[in-house]
């Protein structure tokens, strides 16, 4: 956290605006932003959310990972309990950054990884290491797809590394992809049809 409050600052990242070291613990002096509710209250709430809000929500998204990995940060655990959305306008704010490591080019060894299990990225059980880019691309399709589909893409180790992804929302089983573009629907799917390999 002290690594992304050096500037510029990004609307799209919780702020740090002091902290306290005692003898055995830190106090963060956190941004309140309220009103709000997590992402996955919102998915909950929204059922069936169109393709224009999932974009609006997922561009900002976007925009919080790259202001992390700009300063170097590597969040390590993207998924809807971790993003705050404003309740009138829909900004985001990513938060919780207490598995994050600085980001580095050689990787991460698989005891590294502290997501959840549904957003774990299949080289990790396949190569036994992951890296911040790919991982980072990972959670945030898993995320989209969450949010258009009102449920995760994955319900176990096996259909992560197969590649296995489950449609229990009806109208994208009937392909009629809620409103969803040719663009959406291919990005949330992609996965089946381009394996991903280790990292050499």
């Amino acid at each position: 956290m002290l690594t992304m409050k050096q500037g510029p600052i990004s609307p799209y990242v919780i702020q740090l605006y002091e902290w306290f070291e005692h003898p055995q613990v830190f106090t963060l002096v956190m941004e309140n932003p309220d009103p709000c509710e997590s992402l996955l209250d919102f998915i909950n709430n929204n059922p069936n959310m169109n393709e224009t809000t999932a974009r609006l929500i997922m561009c900002q998204a976007v925009q919080a990972v790259l202001h992390c990995i700009e300063h170097s940060v590597f969040h390590n655990d993207i998924h809807p309990d971790n993003i705050l959305l404003r309740k009138h306008t829909l900004e985001l704010k990513l938060i919780d950054f207490g598995c994050g490591h600085l980001l580095s080019s050689n990787g991460y060894n698989r005891s590294q990884y502290r997501g959840i299990q549904a957003y774990y990225p299949p080289e990790l059980f396949t190569c036994g290491r992951f890296y911040a880019t790919s991982t980072n691309v990972w959670a945030l399709g898993v995320l989209l797809y969450e949010m258009v589909n009102t449920c995760s893409p994955f319900c176990n180790i096996t259909e992560i590394t197969q590649a296995e992804i489950r449609f229990e929302n009806p109208d994208l089983s009937k392909g009629e992809r809620i409103a969803l573009t040719t663009h959406t629907y291919s990005f949330c799917t992609e996965v089946t049809n381009t394996g991903r390999k280790c990292p050499v």
